[in-house]
């Protein structure tokens, strides 16, 4: 998720580079790229929660 972010925000919006989906309308590749950033945000948000839920369940610790 921290990867699209980063990439998405660099490569899509500030340098230019290259665009999600090249293969619409010019005018139609905000919003692929949107969706990327919006995709990326979840996964992130997704994976940070798995990884608290994990943490206070370790077997090991006291509760």
């Amino acid at each position: 998720g921290m990867f699209n972010l980063v990439e998405g925000v660099i490569n899509h919006q500030l340098l230019g580079i290259h665009h999600v989906n090249e293969t619409v309308p010019q005018d139609q590749w905000i919003y692929w790229d949107i969706g990327f950033l919006i995709w990326g945000a979840l996964m992130l948000i997704g994976g940070l929660a798995l990884a608290r839920r994990g943490k206070r369940e370790s077997p090991g610790e006291p509760r």
